[in-house]
């Protein structure tokens, strides 16, 4: 993968996803051109400089936004708008969550996504999904070019991922006719922020509720063919959410993980006879304070005890609908050697496990060295089995 910040595995990695979401390299540039020494302030960089940086860029162009909005330049604003969106989120990103700016940043984020998706050509609605005596934050994509009920799929990001990252997957289905429902599941984005939901690793139960949604809308959603995809630690949580909800009938997990309390383990400094702490020379996409707040744990021992469900052992066997796992060859987070494993163990008999090489691209984390051709992959092939 591409280290803009080089060293520095969580600033490069953040780059290359507000790329990945619809980013324009250019203004990235100009926002964090100044900012390599900061990047090797020990232990992860100078987190207040990465704050600046993306603020200041995306103050200028949420105004270069709200400014065409208002004289009428409406496809001037949705673009704008959308760009903001993410680079409010990157500001945010680092901040300790308990701090003020935090909230400020992502009231700011989901305020731009949501007139930016008002003024998409294909409107991006923002819904809430119930969940038990709460709910989930989600947007809804109709699909393009359809009369009547059309199949669907159910988006997701990964540990500190978030719905709106998802964005371009949704268009791109939805251009192939698939209605898309990207939602924050517990652990994530704003049901985290606004709802308090912490992670959980029954993701069958959210995964239940964004489809009793989708069957809700059966006036433009068909019931029997719906999808779901989950990037990241949602290569955790899609195969585990499938094994168990059965009416589900196609999946890709985008960075396939068979045990994530492993993987944890793995990142951080487990040393005999002492607490565990973060390892900060591991592929960490957050900071150990947003961990601790997406799992509701006061140290990382308790981080790794709530982690212990977070394995497909003993489940992958389960899984019976048609699966896609998606992995990168040089993936720096979860080795292709898990989502081998678990390639093995699912039991479903149209399961296919598709590497991106160093050689052909896109052999990084959830192909952030070269998103495509994998988007298209992904899409298309929701497209053949729905």
């Amino acid at each position: 993968m591409f280290q803009y910040f080089p060293g520095n595995y969580m600033w490069s990695l953040a780059v290359m996803r507000c790329l990945a979401s619809g980013g324009h390299f250019g203004e990235i540039h100009w926002a964090l051109q100044d900012l390599q020494a900061a990047a090797r302030v020990e232990p992860q960089g100078d987190n207040e400089a990465w704050h600046t940086a993306w603020k200041r860029l995306a103050v200028q162009v949420e105004g270069i936004g709200r400014e065409a909005l208002q004289k009428g330049k409406n496809e001037t604003a949705a673009a704008a708008l959308m760009r903001a969106a993410h680079y409010w989120q990157w500001a945010e990103a680092f901040v300790d969550p308990d701090d003020d700016r935090a909230a400020s940043s992502y009231e700011h984020h989901l305020a731009c996504f949501r007139d930016a998706g008002r003024l998409q050509p294909n409107k991006i609605e923002v819904v809430q999904v119930p969940f038990g005596n709460t709910s989930l934050f989600a947007y809804f994509v109709k699909a393009e070019g359809t009369s009547g009920p059309a199949p669907a799929v159910i988006l997701s990001d990964g540990l500190d991922g978030t719905k709106e990252e998802m964005v371009l997957m949704a268009q791109a289905l939805a251009a192939r006719g698939i209605s898309c429902l990207a939602v924050d599941n517990p652990g994530q984005g704003a049901s985290l922020r606004l709802n308090g939901l912490k992670a959980r690793h029954d993701s069958e139960v959210a995964a239940g509720a964004a489809y009793d949604y989708l069957k809700s809308r059966a006036d433009i959603v068909d019931p029997d063919r719906v999808g779901l995809i989950a990037a990241s630690m949602g290569g955790y949580y899609a195969p585990r959410a499938v094994a168990f909800e059965k009416r589900i009938k196609a999946c890709v997990a985008w960075g396939a993980i068979y045990d994530y309390h492993a993987v944890w383990v793995r990142r951080l400094n487990l040393k005999p006879g002492a607490s565990a702490t973060v390892d900060y020379r591991a592929a960490l996409g957050t900071t150990g304070k947003h961990l601790l707040n997406i799992v509701g744990a006061t140290d990382f021992d308790e981080v790794l005890r709530k982690f212990e469900p977070f394995t497909l052992e003993g489940i992958a066997h389960q899984i019976s609908c048609d699966i896609l796992l998606v992995h990168g060859e040089d993936d720096k987070q979860t080795p292709l050697s898990d989502a081998e494993k678990l390639y093995r163990e699912i039991g479903s008999s149209h399961k296919q496990l598709r590497v991106f090489t160093r050689a052909e691209g896109g052999a990084a984390h959830v192909q952030l060295d070269r998103q495509e051709p994998a988007v298209s992959l992904i899409a298309d092939w929701m497209v053949d089995h729905l």
